[in-house]
This record gives structure tokens, C-alpha cells and sequence, in this order.
């Protein structure tokens, strides 16, 4: 893996990617086969992402990863297409900055994409995460066409992430390491908060103005390659426990 992660070789990307499923699967993601993340092609030929019918944690291996077009047509490798492959394609088509997205169902985060109160910051997780984060509300259903995948991308706008109400969450990020640490990052935001309401005590939460300054202050400082890190060496011990 290289040292840092501005510049890395598509090589390289596919391994974050496989790499960054295992990691999701570690902190609570998996929902038995469903979930993705979706990784820019960096010759345009459209998105990388996991074969269906296997877990985020069963993901061990280039071999479990097809080339698909925007147009939902697998280019390269085998097995099967999720469904919900437009969420990947119409937030690339939308997002130039984005290199990667994903769409998973951590139970926090789907409890409290259900509720109607705005997402907020009650720890250090909620400001990791560029917002204002909101919500898509169109449909609690699968998004199975371009057209609502268009839908999905406006209600995520230029945020990191949007919930969406009764299904799930959507995160992106400028590179595969960032995107996977938005979904581990938002769900531990989700919990904090869900936990803190649960008190009924009284608290504060930062305007977006301060969540913003927070977020500026904390990315410009190495941020992002550090977790990276540290959550690979997580993965490295579970993987380790778990034989």
C-alpha cells in the first residue's frame, strides 16, 4: 500500500476497495449479501464494485469485483450485478469529486434515517463527515433506475453522505479510504446520537458553520491516511481473532 493515499495506482485502488469492504463488514455494515461500495473507473469505462450474492466481509479478492458501465452493463469479471447499481452510477455522473460511493445498512444509521430529526454532531464522528447531511425521502425502496438514482444524488447534493428513510445510508469520498471512513463514521454519528436522545437530557449540538470550520481544520492535517491506517491495523487483529 503506499504511503500516501493522493496518488495511488489503479493496482493499488482495487486493493483498497477489497480491503475497504472487510473493514466495513468489521464495524457493524454487513447486512447478509446486500450493501456495496462502487469505485470510479480512472480510464472512464464506468465503476468497479463486489459481485452479488456474497457479503461485504466475504469480499477477499480482485476476483470478487466486476467492471460495470453507466448504463448498468458488466464490462469485466463474473457474477452477478446488485440491483442498485444506479445509486453508484448517477452519484459518479453527478460527482466529479467523488472516486467513490457507497450504500450500505449499519442499524443506527437505518434507525435514525427513519426518524424525521435532523442528523447532528454530538462527538468528534459527526463533524468527520462533510454536510449539511439530509435525507432522501422519495421512496423507502430500492433504487433500480437511473431515473431515481438522479433523485438520490440531488438530495445528497455536495454532503458526504444522505440517510435514506427506511433503507439505509449513501456516503461518497475523493478516494476509496475516504468513502470507507464516511460509512464508519456515520454510523458511529448515528449511534451517538440515537444514545444521547435516548437520555432525554438536554445538550448542545455545533451550527453547520462550526461543523464545517471543524471538518476544514481536522481533513488539512493527514486525517483521512491515519484512520486509513489505523483501520487496517484493526482489521489485521480481527481478521487474526476471528481464525
Amino acid at each position: 500500500m503506499p504511503d500516501s493515499l493522493h496518488d495511488p495506482s489503479f493496482d493499488q485502488m482495487l486493493d483498497q476497495l477489497v480491503e475497504g469492504y472487510r473493514i466495513l463488514d468489521m464495524e457493524g455494515h454487513t447486512d447478509m449479501a446486500q450493501g456495496f461500495v462502487g469505485m470510479r473507473d480512472p480510464d472512464g469505462r464506468g465503476f468497479w464494485l463486489k459481485r452479488t450474492g456474497i457479503s461485504l466481509g466475504e469480499v477477499g479478492a480482485r476476483n470478487d469485483l466486476i467492471l460495470v458501465d453507466f448504463d448498468g452493463n458488466r464490462q469485466e469479471g463474473s457474477g452477478g450485478l446488485h440491483g442498485e447499481w444506479p445509486i453508484v452510477s448517477e452519484i459518479l455522473l453527478r460527482r466529479p469529486d467523488a472516486v467513490a460511493v457507497g450504500h450500505t445498512h449499519p442499524f443506527h444509521t437505518c434507525l435514525f434515517a427513519a426518524a424525521t430529526a435532523p442528523f447532528q454532531a454530538v462527538a468528534h464522528e459527526g463533524s468527520y463527515l462533510k454536510g449539511p447531511i439530509g435525507r432522501f425521502t422519495y421512496t423507502s425502496n430500492l433504487i433500480l433506475t437511473k431515473e431515481v438514482g438522479q433523485i438520490l444524488a440531488d438530495d445528497l447534493g455536495a454532503a458526504q453522505a444522505v440517510l435514506m428513510v427506511n433503507h439505509g445510508a449513501t456516503y461518497v469520498g475523493r478516494s476509496v479510504p475516504e468513502c470507507i471512513l464516511a460509512g464508519v463514521w456515520l454510523e458511529k454519528a448515528c449511534s451517538a446520537l440515537i444514545a444521547l436522545k435516548a437520555t432525554g437530557l438536554d445538550w448542545i449540538a455545533p451550527d453547520q458553520s462550526e461543523l464545517d470550520e471543524k471538518y476544514e481544520t481536522i481533513m488539512g492535517t493527514g486525517f483521512v491516511d491515519r484512520s486509513w491506517a489505523y483501520y487496517r491495523r484493526k482489521l489485521a487483529r480481527f481478521k487474526g481473532n476471528r481464525a
